[in-house]
């Protein structure tokens, strides 16, 4: 990969929405070279995000951010094949749950 570094050029972007870049967000989009300067192009998002975010993504279970402002918890499939300890296991929920828990409260 070439790097290559412009000087004292005139930027121009083109976004989908008329708010101020903020500085924690990271934009996918083309650069092209005009004569003046540089011009930068957002690209239009495929799709719509995600209805029910993770806010937790565990081996045995997540926790998702409802609509209504609720949380949900899902409890993900247990393989219960071979030697299978019903106390460890439960007890690795368990901890896992309290994990998610402390999410919330941040």
């Amino acid at each position: 990969m070439k790097k290559v570094i412009y000087k004292a050029i005139d930027l121009t972007c083109a976004l989908q929405q008329d708010s101020e870049i903020s500085t924690d967000k990271c934009l996918n989009g083309v650069i092209s070279r005009t004569g003046k300067g540089l011009r930068f192009e957002e690209a239009i998002s495929k799709g719509r995000p995600a209805r029910n975010p993770k806010l937790f993504d565990g081996n045995f279970i997540s926790l998702v951010h409802m609509q209504n402002g609720r949380y949900q918890c899902h409890m993900k499939t247990i393989n219960a094949s071979g030697d299978f300890d019903r106390q460890q296991i439960a007890f690795k929920v368990y901890s896992e749950l309290l994990t998610a828990f402390n999410i919330i409260d941040q």
